[in-house]
């Protein structure tokens, strides 16, 4: 599987003067770090539960959104909210109220960059000899633009984000040249351009990234040979899908009107989940997932004996994504002049979020799993088993989740009603 993903957010009008700050070196080239280097926290199971927690219930909460209009999507909820995150510690007053709220972060600001900083730090131990996986954050900050103290060391110490400086304003292209070296480096090539023409432009201040760089193998592969046309009833008429097969013992459960299956990655981490609906029940569940979140759903897999049938899809999707956030209740973020995000620089009203741009491209086959997934922020102005006794046929829409097992980070998940 490999997944590609592209968030941008634009954010400022021209800035004002702003006092606590630090004016940005004059090299193009230059990488300046905040005071404090990166930190390693000691954080709270509470805290760690927290965003554990909040995190799952955007993820359905997004998913549940953007499935209104889109029946195939993929999103990776974990690149999002870390990249709002960063936009959050220096958000204040009711437009941090209504980040939060969007974003279910029920931690303040220090504590939930500290939170972030330990999930972190533990899904950097997933990587083995079959597994890859990297996180990284960057800051563009535009030549000569002074930024405050609190938030490059916030940004310095929690998400390991140093300032490099960036000239927007009169080499735009360039500039986005060099961010999108950085997102193709940290995603080893899947996404070369995370920026385009236009996303950023003079006015933009400061860019905010995320990149997520992912490559598993099956802890069972499925075999070449076990693969062939199996029907896939699609909203539009029954299809005939290349589909993989595989016997096995599987996290298992029959839950109220679906079935969930968990499928594992070597290194035991990692997992990819299928919830299934029944015939019909995709928008139901969807709504389960919009006001539980998927972990709620995924609670109670028991290992099972299960056939399974998993049709092989690749997915490219493209978003504009401000409606929906805005739908989820980040409304004043978007506002010039309302919006309050004078703990990046500047006075409340100088900054707000110009747009949100989401897109992905997934592909599932025998082998495993490669994903990337990059957000920007644009700141402007198994053993051998026993005989089956279920069986599991993915013939229908259905939604996946990619977590972590340890830390409950969905990393992944979409929806595909047409493989």
């Amino acid at each position: 599987m490999r997944l590609r993903t592209l968030l941008v957010l634009g954010l400022l009008a021209p800035l004002a003067g702003c006092g606590s700050a630090r004016p940005a070196p004059a090299s193009p080239t230059t990488v300046v770090r905040a005071a404090a280097p990166r930190a390693t926290p000691s954080v709270s199971r509470a805290d760690a539960a927290a965003l554990r927690n909040g995190n799952a219930l955007f993820a359905g909460r997004i998913l549940a959104e953007m499935a209104r209009t889109e029946p195939n999507l993929a999103l990776s909820p974990a690149s999002i909210s870390q990249a709002l995150s960063m936009a959050f510690a220096g958000a204040r007053g009711p437009t941090a109220s209504q980040i939060a709220a969007a974003l279910d972060f029920t931690l303040p600001a220090a504590r939930l960059g500290a939170a972030f900083n330990a999930a972190d730090r533990s899904l950097g131990n997933v990587s083995g000899p079959d597994t890859t996986l990297a996180i990284a954050n960057a800051l563009y900050g535009q030549i000569g633009q002074r930024f405050r103290h609190a938030f490059l060391d916030v940004l310095a110490r929690d998400y390991g984000a140093g300032l490099r400086t960036a000239d927007f304003a009169h080499a735009t292209d360039a500039a986005r040249e060099q961010i999108n070296a950085w997102v193709s480096a940290q995603t080893r090539g899947k996404i070369p351009a995370l920026l385009g023409p236009g996303d950023l432009d003079p006015l933009t201040k400061l860019v905010l990234v995320n990149a997520v760089y992912l490559k598993a193998k099956w802890l069972e592969p499925f075999a070449d040979q076990d693969t062939s046309p199996a029907a896939f009833h699609a909203p539009g008429g029954t299809e005939k899908i290349p589909t993989m097969h595989q016997t096995g013992v599987f996290g298992y459960k029959q839950g109220d009107g679906y079935q969930a299956l968990e499928i594992r990655y070597r290194g035991g981490r990692l997992a990819f989940d299928i919830l299934l609906p029944a015939p019909g029940q995709l928008p139901p569940m969807l709504s389960s997932l919009g006001s539980r979140g998927p972990l709620a759903l995924l609670a109670g897999l028991r290992a099972t004996p299960v056939a399974v049938a998993l049709p092989k899809f690749r997915l490219r999707t493209h978003f504009e994504l401000a409606d929906p956030l805005e739908a989820l209740g980040l409304r004043l973020a978007f506002e010039p002049g309302r919006a309050d995000l004078s703990g990046i620089a500047g006075k409340p009203g100088d900054l707000s979020i110009k747009a949100v741009v989401h897109e992905a491209y997934l592909s599932v086959d025998e082998a495993g799993t490669e994903a990337a997934a990059a957000t920007g922020v644009t700141v402007v102005g198994t053993a051998v088993p026993a005989p089956p006794r279920t069986e599991f046929i993915v013939d229908r829409p259905f939604v996946f989740v990619l977590r972590d097992l340890r830390s409950g980070a969905v990393l992944f998940t979409g929806v595909v009603s047409r493989p």
